[in-house]
């Protein structure tokens, strides 16, 4: 039975990545297929600039609920 796992991690700085499974596996031997992808870095300022473009655009269109079932107390 084939089985799979996906997951992110870092390798060192001499190359060496570390890979831990679960207990069941222990002491069995295993065929193991590395495949890999390298992690772009998302340029997180972009997206600050998008969303600071949106702040306050909604400011002269308020969002007005009406409440049912309210009880009014005297």
């Amino acid at each position: 039975m084939m089985n799979s796992i996906s997951l992110k991690a870092k390798v060192d700085v001499n190359g060496k990545l570390s890979l831990q499974l679960p207990k069941e596996y222990a002491n069995r031997e295993l065929d193991v297929v590395v495949v890999y992808q390298v992690v772009e870095k998302e340029d997180t300022k972009d997206l600050h600039q998008v969303v600071d473009s949106f702040y306050g655009c909604l400011e002269n269109d308020p969002i007005l609920l009406e409440e049912e079932n309210q009880k009014e107390t005297a």
